[in-house]
């Protein structure tokens, strides 16, 4: 179990260094952007926007509540596994650090399994496209889909580029936002269908 253990850390570090190494000027400028969870903001306001016109504010009120609960509850999960795990974060990896790796932000926690960013992005898509599914049709959806999907891989692998993250935190800490959204976006559909269908309707 330990040579499995170590197998899978060493192919983590060399796909992460892969990735990271994959740099350029374009890739230096934009990545710490997507990276940047106040710039997530105007992309909030415009879903959120986009959802109320689609679906009107009753409804756009319960996806509100859906993603705010699973984008906390997937951070307070990604913060207490960081500290109960403790592994370094690329930035914060001595063997890491002196292959090459490119670290554009300020390195802060040391501990970075598994990733809150992506944890929460997915969190915030799966939310939506759920109740979407549940209340909305349509090419727009799909259209909506692509997109979120397509702002969870970007921010994803952001992390990757700006050393802050090993590919497998990511992969974790979407997985684990898609599970959480997901089981928290079937309990509030339940609560709004038996007790409070007729203020969505």
């Amino acid at each position: 179990m330990s040579a499995f253990f170590d197998t899978l850390v060493n192919a983590d570090r060399m796909a992460t260094l892969a990735i990271n190494d994959f740099d350029s000027a374009f890739t230096d400028a934009v990545m710490p952007v997507l990276s940047n969870r106040t710039v997530m903001i105007p992309l909030y306001v415009i879903l959120f926007a986009y959802i109320w016109y689609r679906l009107g504010w009753k409804k756009a009120l319960m996806i509100l509540l859906a993603v705010v609960l699973s984008v906390t509850a997937a951070d307070q999960f990604a913060t207490i596994i960081k500290h109960w795990v403790q592994r370094f974060r690329p930035c914060w990896d001595e063997y890491m650090i002196d292959n090459g790796l490119n670290i554009l932000e300020k390195r802060g926690g040391k501990y970075g399994f598994f990733s809150a960013h992506a944890a929460t992005c997915a969190g915030v898509a799966t939310a939506v496209l759920y109740f979407f599914r549940k209340w909305g049709a349509g090419r727009p959806e799909r259209l909506l889909a692509t997109l979120l999907v397509l702002w969870v891989a970007g921010v994803s692998i952001s992390r990757v580029f700006v050393g802050k993250h090993f590919l497998g935190d990511i992969l974790v800490g979407a997985i684990a936002g898609i599970i959480i959204a997901e089981l928290l976006c079937r309990l509030i559909h339940w609560v709004i269908t038996s007790f409070f269908a007729k203020f969505v309707d």
